[in-house]
């Protein structure tokens, strides 16, 4: 990757003079632009960082006719060479740097979150609470370390009075609670950095059956957030390294506050109904003993 970034800053700059651009700002803008090109579908304009005409300097020195081809081509490459042995050593040299790993990663947190306030989408999050509260039935679907995101949305929705049918594989089990889903359900996809086949096949069924959709995820917005009615993105951390799941895990606790505050009084019954019955629970164990 930095060779990449190396090649491509130098035949940059070689042709700088031709756009009247500051050959100092050309390191910058290409880290800055590849990294927006791999991570994040927002422009580098939003970034304040480099001129448009950097983006497109540098996806014609590339060879591409524009920079959202650059991008898509980019994000496939990157994504088939980066292995999980690979994005994990990335991210220990990091904090290894840094001396103090809890300190380090701890400060990344907090920037990363620190980003999503100024990233989420506000209308985006509202629009997907409105679709939580207007579905009884909730399909959650998440693979690998997304699953226990899939499970703190399960118990959490279920405590609320509504039904959650988590689906938490990617080979054939999958296909049967599938087969229930229909338009007046919901589907909340979490999904990050790689296109599944079992991601392809839920969404690609959802829009069969009109069921609407929200995603959460960080990178795949730009390939893939067409087949969702709503689009909660934000960034993790560099593609080629560990993430953890704190920013959304961090969402999902925004979705959930904020459903338990519009329809407080059935929450509050449901809560109030679930410790009912664990005190009836302990009676009954205490009566066995």
């Amino acid at each position: 990757m930095e060779l990449m970034l190396r090649g491509v800053e130098q035949r940059v700059g070689a042709h700088a003079h031709l756009y009247s651009l500051d050959l100092a700002l050309v390191p910058r803008a290409v880290t800055v632009l590849l990294g927006a090109t791999l991570l994040t579908p927002v422009f580098v304009a939003a970034l304040a960082v480099a001129p448009t005409t950097v983006a497109l300097l540098i996806a014609r020195t590339l060879g591409f006719s524009s920079y959202p081809a650059m991008r898509t081509v980019l994000q496939e490459t990157f994504r088939r060479r980066v292995t999980h042995s690979t994005r994990l050593r990335g991210r220990l040299d990091d904090l290894r740097a840094a001396g103090d790993i809890f300190e380090r990663l701890v400060a990344s947190e907090i920037d990363y979150l620190t980003q999503a306030l100024e990233t989420v989408d506000r209308k985006a999050l509202h629009q997907a609470v409105e679709l939580l509260r207007a579905r009884n039935r909730v399909f959650v679907f998440g693979v690998g370390p997304s699953v226990s995101l899939v499970e703190l949305m399960e118990i959490r929705l279920r405590r609320f009075g509504r039904q959650v049918i988590p689906l938490t594989t990617a080979g054939r089990e999958i296909l049967e609670p599938l087969l229930m889903l229909s338009e007046n359900d919901l589907l909340f996809v979490i999904c990050f950095f790689d296109v599944s086949a079992a991601l392809q096949l839920v969404l690609d069924y959802a829009k069969d059956v009109k069921c609407p959709v929200i995603m959460l995820t960080d990178t795949l917005g730009s390939i893939i957030g067409e087949k969702a009615d709503v689009v909660l993105a934000a960034r993790r951390g560099p593609m080629a390294e560990f993430h953890s799941l704190v920013v959304p895990m961090t969402i999902i606790n925004t979705l959930l506050l904020a459903i338990a505050n519009e329809d407080r009084e059935q929450v509050m019954a449901n809560l109030d109904k679930l410790d009912q019955l664990r005190e009836r629970l302990k009676k009954t164990n205490g009566s066995i003993t």
